[in-house]
């Protein structure tokens, strides 16, 4: 009887084994569902997109892969993850001049919704191609799709100084493109509550040293009020369907 039992319990493993394939008994195989990168959208300012069916009022925080003004960096955004037995994800980077991919970051975390590079060898006019591999607890992982993104050097606000007290009339916004090279710029102004008060675009016939923009009289202002301002550069490189870019550092003026 006890070996009758006995013969019966190993062939109820060896059936387990055989249907689990080469995986140890109770071992998750599964890779995580493939994660998506976001490609750059647009810029701030532009009209409202459709993305994933959902239309988006573009942003500083939704756009994309996209250039930071803190420096000369490349953020690189992904969709929410799907999966929650998740460990880290893996960041690899090419470009357009060394198409073989290089591991830049081992170990983020899978609760992180952005990467940030911050390799000061990043390069202008260089576009750079990233995609990441998501892993789970079980040592799986999957592979995303690929987003690029170029960098432009960036432009330097000379007038107001930062934090300098300023009357709305006659006001005008002046900046240096210190050999951009753009073919557009972009002046921004926010409030205090981050909302965008105004944007203009200015495109570039003929290059110069310094260009200007006067802020409207009409603005919706009051004296006191911070206003928040950058100037975005943009270029076309027609083998992409997307511009190159760069923020400028942010500067704060005063409304007297």
């Amino acid at each position: 009887m006890r070996l009758a039992l006995y013969l019966i319990m190993s062939l109820i493993i060896l059936s387990m084994l055989s249907c689990s394939g080469d995986d140890p008994l109770g071992t998750d195989s599964e890779p995580p569902a493939r994660p998506i990168l976001r490609p750059h959208l647009g810029d701030t300012g532009d009209s409202p997109v459709t993305w994933n069916g959902l239309s988006i009022t573009l942003n500083d925080d939704n756009n994309g892969i996209d250039t930071v003004s803190e420096g000369n960096f490349i953020k690189i955004p992904w969709e929410p993850f799907i999966d929650t037995d998740l460990s880290h994800v893996k960041v690899f980077r090419f470009s357009n001049h060394n198409a073989e991919p290089v591991e830049i970051a081992s170990n983020v975390t899978a609760s992180a919704r952005q990467y940030l590079d911050t390799d000061n060898s990043l390069q202008e006019r260089v576009w750079y191609s990233y995609f990441i591999h998501l892993y789970d607890s079980s040592g799986n992982y999957s592979v995303s799709d690929t987003v690029s993104y170029a960098l432009l050097s960036k432009c330097l606000l000379d007038y107001p100084a930062n934090n300098q007290i300023v009357p709305l009339f006659n006001l005008k916004l002046r900046w240096t493109s210190d050999g951009v090279g753009a073919s557009s710029f972009r002046v921004l102004l926010w409030n205090e509550e981050n909302q965008l008060l105004y944007h203009q675009d200015i495109f570039i016939a003929v290059p110069e040293d310094t260009y200007e923009v006067a802020v409207p009289a009409n603005l919706e202002v009051n004296p006191g009020d911070v206003i928040r301002w950058r100037v975005d550069a943009f270029d076309e490189d027609f083998g992409y369907n997307i511009k190159m870019g760069s923020e400028s550092q942010e500067r704060v003026f005063i409304i007297q």
